[in-house]
């Protein structure tokens, strides 16, 4: 027993690309009404397909579902290409030296009149990063590197920078008053280079977080770096 069934040749070619675009199958244009056949037979061992999977009526040649069958996938491949790599390529990376991610390290000091507890208590201290101009990450203070003399103390600490952003400030807070957090400007390009890797010279605060300027004698003053680290 023998069955076929007849398909219009290169369905998909006709429908992406027009009747006028030429089949990349048989070299003949897309809306020739050319078929193929697709063949089963019955024998002892049951029913199968032949070997060939079809064949052209005409004397063109053999015509192989293979192209077509890459062409959907290639469209896909590229729909799916548009829709994650786009966005991966339009989103802000980690910057990055020397292939490495990179660590905002920075002192801060205060004037001595200023008291810390002798003891962190998660609050007392406390360092965000602003990112164009709005808060991001708390930093890591590193209580146990504190430092104080008769005129100031130095607290120390880090933080993750993870976006290129345009600008970079540090909010220090010594206490729960508002008077008490100070904003500094970080004078950072948005992807830091190597010499940030050096120490920068002190800056000191101009304006507290409400904004009102900030008298001389209490002004903060803050030193940092960049610094490569392996996460």
């Amino acid at each position: 027993m023998h069955g076929s069934c007849r398909l219009h040749s290169c369905i998909f070619c006709r429908r992406l690309f027009g009747a006028a675009r030429p089949c990349p199958g048989n070299g003949r244009a897309a809306g020739d009404d050319h078929h193929f056949s697709v063949r089963a037979a019955w024998h002892p061992g049951g029913f199968g397909y032949r070997n060939r999977l079809g064949h052209l009526s005409s004397a063109g040649g053999v015509f192989r579902l293979s192209h077509c069958a890459g062409l959907v996938a290639s469209v896909v491949c590229s729909l799916a290409g548009l829709l994650f790599g786009v966005p991966y390529l339009l989103s802000d990376k980690t910057p990055r030296i020397d292939g490495k991610q990179l660590e905002l390290q920075f002192e801060f000091r205060a004037p001595s009149t200023v008291k810390i507890p002798d003891q962190p208590d998660g609050y007392s201290i406390r360092a965000s990063l602003y990112l164009d101009n709005r808060q991001s990450e708390f930093a890591f203070i590193d209580w146990d590197a504190i430092t104080e003399n008769a005129e100031q103390v130095t607290i120390p600490g880090r933080i993750a920078l993870l976006t290129h952003s345009k600008s970079r400030s540090l909010l220090a807070s010594i206490g729960n008053a508002e008077e008490a957090s100070q904003f500094i400007e970080l004078k950072l390009l948005p992807s830091p280079r190597k010499e940030d890797e050096t120490w920068s010279d002190w800056i000191s605060a101009t304006q507290r977080a409400d904004l009102t300027p900030v008298p001389k004698l209490e002004r903060f003053a803050i030193r940092y770096r960049v610094q490569p680290v392996d996460r």
